[in-house]
């Protein structure tokens, strides 16, 4: 059974129906067949956690436009929350429950589930297991719905439960909610995130946030990744995309500013002079005379 999305495409907004769906008040769970091929290529409104029933390799875009290799072990899970870019593809997909829901739905029965104050509970990448918990609790929920994929009390108690254990946070993080460690599948999948988001907040401490990471280990760890500070590779990535935009098409210059993260166009002009020792009118008449000659 091949399962694919157009990796060329925009990004879709909605989990493909390709297995078992069963349809909660507040979320919904599929069980996907095992695939000949998967593609993925996806930015949901919603948070999406997955877990896979046996090893997956592939490639994956953690960072901007690029497949990179990639490794998973049975019953290894992932969680991204909402608008976060989700693109790959793999030869040989493995069987894999997904679970769509709204954080902010379900912010308070995870909170209560886990002992914690709803403040110390964000939305962010999580990379985890496999934990023998959250495999057993996905076995389950598997033979349920090959058993009967109809909605029931007992069946959504299961995936609130492995939800819950998925966006489990170790005791020392509970002080603050952040980690004083990065992960760096976690930095790799950020970066994808900023060049999918350049149009919104993409300061440090949303980052650091979004990877549930303290921002001064954020901050360096990043750097020594990327020989950037955030702020500045979210800057040029900003720069870079507007550049291809005024190059591309007749979009007003305010328009393009708007929708590459910058405050203003007059805001964008202070920088692509400061940068590049142009404006954002010059670059693109410049562009223009090379295309007529």
């Amino acid at each position: 059974m091949i399962q694919e999305m157009d990796l060329d495409a925009p990004p879709g907004d909605a989990v493909p129906k390709w297995g078992r769906r069963v349809h909660f008040d507040n979320f919904f769970a599929d069980l996907c067949p095992a695939a000949g091929a998967r593609t993925l290529n996806l930015r949901l409104p919603k948070s999406l956690a997955t877990i896979s029933f046996s090893s997956d390799e592939g490639r994956s875009s953690l960072a901007g436009d690029r497949l990179r290799p990639y490794e998973r072990l049975p019953y290894e899970y992932i969680v991204v929350p909402p608008k976060f870019p989700v693109r790959g593809k793999s030869p040989a997909a493995p069987e894999v429950l997904c679970l769509t829901f709204s954080f902010e739905d379900l912010r308070e029965e995870i909170a209560d589930a886990l002992q914690i104050t709803q403040d110390l509970l964000e939305p962010r990448v999580i990379i985890g297991g496999p934990k023998p918990f959250t495999t057993e609790i996905a076995q389950r929920i598997r033979r349920h719905i090959l058993q009967d994929a109809e909605p029931n009390q007992y069946l959504r108690s299961l995936c609130i439960v492995l939800i819950v254990e998925m966006m489990r946070i170790p005791p020392a993080q509970l002080r603050t909610g952040r980690s004083a460690a990065l992960d760096d599948r976690v930095l790799q999948m950020v970066l994808g995130y900023i060049d999918a988001n350049l149009d919104g907040d993409l300061s440090l401490e949303k980052l650091a946030c979004l990877a549930g990471v303290l921002e001064p280990k954020f901050a360096r760890s990043f750097k020594k990744v990327t020989g950037e500070t955030p702020h500045h590779f979210v800057l040029n990535r900003r720069i870079d995309a507007a550049r291809n935009l005024l190059q591309e098409n007749e979009k007003p210059i305010s328009e393009v500013a708007y929708a590459t993260g910058f405050s203003s166009q007059s805001h964008m002009t202070t920088t692509f002079k400061r940068e590049l020792g142009v404006t954002p009118a010059q670059l693109r008449n410049d562009s223009e005379k090379k295309g007529d000659d």
